[in-house]
């Protein structure tokens, strides 16, 4: 009877080890994806502000301005498509464009 119980207990305690270990690797993964997740943000906020550091340079012509604001309104609309800038960041930048029209 002894046997069984002994037995029993080192099984525990391996079955214990090995889902301690898969948990310190799960652990480990999530990690490595939460800086990953991390940098591309900081990427994007980068970008981001580069973006709304760009002062639109004075046009002698006022369609070559309103194509101008056209194509950065094109620019902010492609990134918040591609989910670089949220909803709130993209309806700011527009409203920008827009009130220098």
């Amino acid at each position: 009877m002894r046997g069984r119980w002994a037995s029993a207990a080192i099984g525990a305690g391996v079955a214990r080890r090995r889902a301690g270990a898969a948990m310190d690797q799960q652990a480990q993964a999530n990690d490595a994806q939460q800086q990953q997740a991390q940098r591309q943000i900081e990427a994007q906020q980068r970008q981001i502000e580069a973006l709304q550091q760009q002062q639109p340079q004075p046009q002698s012509q006022p369609q070559s301005q309103q194509e101008d604001i056209t194509q950065k309104l094109q620019k902010y609309a492609d990134l918040h498509q591609k989910g670089i800038l949220s909803d709130e960041e993209f309806q700011k930048l527009k409203a920008d464009l827009l009130s220098k029209m």
